[in-house]
């Protein structure tokens, strides 16, 4: 029986492409996805991680690295790209077709960014009694 393989299509390609922005770091392989991976100040998390941090949606993460007010490292991964994919990440990792990484140190200047635009908001407010 032949196995069945997964090849990330064109039309897939050209959606995913939509998502990306001033802030998108397109890596071509795993090693340089690890690199830097390991080299972001902090470590990285997924959008959702990114999300959960900054109190937001997805989609607002996604509109921060339009925008280019975060890196996001992502790198698409077919089965062939899968199959040299690190043991330790095949084991805890779904099996999909885009992995991203946003650096944390890149999260806490934006988490700054929106405390201080919070904190002028309420004084703005007070003033106004």
């Amino acid at each position: 029986m032949m196995k069945k393989t997964r090849i990330i299509d064109k039309k897939f390609l050209e959606k995913e492409k939509k998502n990306w922005g001033q802030g998108t770091i397109v890596c071509h392989s795993w090693e340089e996805f690890e690199e830097l991976a390991e080299k972001s100040e902090g470590g990285g998390v997924s959008p959702g991680g990114a999300a959960d941090f900054l109190g937001v949606s997805r989609s607002y993460v996604h509109q921060l690295e339009k925008e280019g007010k975060i890196r996001a490292f992502r790198i698409v991964v077919d089965d062939e790209m899968r199959e040299h994919m690190p043991f330790w990440l095949k084991v805890f990792t779904p099996a999909k077709a885009v992995y991203i990484i946003i650096p944390q140190k890149d999260l806490e200047k934006v988490k700054k960014e929106m405390i201080k635009r919070a904190e002028e908001k309420i004084k703005r407010l007070k003033g106004k009694k």
